[in-house]
């Protein structure tokens, strides 16, 4: 064996085959001269090399790398092909060197190839996302503008709901006192109204008196001359006006009220119910039109039939509820 001019042979390296497959397709040879495109799913790819001329008692190892994977080179070994499985998507090159005793070849054998982006990773399914995310950022903007505007629309109205409720609460406290002071003006007018007829009352039940006292001597003149005055001040109309005028005061819808009710009702019936109003008894009743307490009963039940009331109806409730 001539080892010097073993050591002065030069050593080449070749790529013998490239083969591809998917997952689920069968094995093909690719050209060697070209720099394919693999689909996203063809992704495995075997290598086979080897060194042609070498002596056979020459030891050979090999090196590879595949850049774009892996940029360093692999461990010495004696095989002659390697496989890479699962590719993903990028440009590759692939290279291999041979060692052949402890002299390298003067070649390194490369071969250049690209596994394309799956559909989904596509450029057009890329921009197909960003268009769907802005799509959905803007539906999003809209669906958060009109939530907020619902909201803010029901909040308005629950304001302007509570707004108006506390108004109407306002304006009933007002109207609550507001009427609680015509009530208690009212009673006062009321108040004075009775001790006016009371003093109209005790006025009459005083000049019945003294014109009772002197009937037994009415046939002297001056006697005569007073009971006429009694007479003139008990039937005198002036006592009445000033009560109808005060009753009017005190209760300005009563007798309109009373008499869009009763339109039949004479004006001495409206005097009786001015009096009734008060809550008078007949013999209170009695010395303020001088008549008899009997007679004040007769008018009370003509004024009843007037009315029309029921038997059970109270006369002097009803007038007082109107």
């Amino acid at each position: 064996m001539d080892l010097d001019k073993i050591k002065s042979q030069s050593f080449t390296i070749e790529l013998n085959s490239v083969k591809n497959s998917g997952l689920k397709t069968d094995v093909e040879y690719v050209s060697l001269t070209d720099s394919p495109q693999f689909g996203a799913k063809a992704n495995n790819l075997r290598f086979t090399y080897n060194v042609p001329v070498y002596e056979k008692y020459q030891t050979v190892n090999y090196q590879y790398m595949l850049q774009g994977l892996n940029e360093q080179w692999s461990t010495w070994d004696a095989g002659q092909e390697v496989l890479f499985e699962n590719l993903p998507h990028g440009n590759y090159k692939f290279e291999v060197r041979a060692q052949v005793g402890d002299q390298l070849t003067q070649n390194s054998a490369a071969y250049t190839f690209q596994v394309n982006r799956p559909w989904y990773l596509s450029i057009t399914a890329i921009i197909l996302y960003i268009l769907m995310a802005c799509f959905v950022l803007v539906l999003f903007h809209f669906y958060n503008r009109s939530y907020y505007r619902k909201q803010a629309v029901a909040l308005k109205g629950e304001n302007q709901r509570k707004l108006a409720l506390s108004r109407s609460e306002n304006e009933k406290a007002v109207m609550r006192l507001e009427n609680e002071k015509l009530e208690d003006d009212f009673k006062s007018k009321s108040r004075e109204l009775a001790a006016s007829a009371m003093s109209i009352v005790k006025k009459n039940e005083l000049l019945t008196a003294i014109k009772k006292d002197l009937l037994p001597i009415k046939q002297e003149a001056q006697v005569k001359t007073v009971i006429r005055t009694i007479d003139k001040n008990l039937s005198a109309t002036k006592d009445w006006q000033f009560f109808e005028e005060a009753f009017t005061n005190a209760d300005k819808d009563f007798f309109n009220k009373i008499k869009e009710s009763h339109p039949k009702l004479t004006p001495k019936d409206l005097k009786l119910c001015a009096y009734l109003r008060l809550n008078l008894a007949s013999k209170e009743i009695a010395p303020l039109l001088n008549i008899s307490v009997r007679s004040v009963e007769i008018k009370r039940y003509r004024l009843r039939k007037k009315m029309d009331l029921q038997h059970k109806k109270s006369l002097v409730e009803y007038i007082i509820s109107l």
